[in-house]
């Protein structure tokens, strides 16, 4: 990815469990998104589909996809996408 400047737009993650976030924000830079907690159970996610001209509903279906995935392992754990 490129610097600040070509990240573009974000996507805020609401988590039930604030204590995982460290880790989900850990996963997440480990791919292609960039990812910083924000909130005591909110993390901020950049996402490449926006900078590659992606719309909103492509974004946040990868993004949910992906945070499922990674929580399997906690089946208590739900995250919503919020408005900014």
């Amino acid at each position: 990815m490129g610097g600040p400047e070509t990240i573009g737009r974000s996507l805020k993650l609401l988590i039930s469990h604030p204590e995982l976030a460290p880790g989900l924000v850990s996963a997440l830079n480990e791919t292609e998104c960039r990812a910083a907690r924000t909130g005591h159970g909110a993390i901020d996610v950049f996402v490449p589909w926006f900078r590659d001209g992606g719309d909103d509903a492509h974004a946040a279906m990868e993004l949910l996809f992906f945070v499922r995935a990674w929580a399997l392992e906690y089946p208590d754990f739900r995250t919503v996408l919020s408005p900014h």
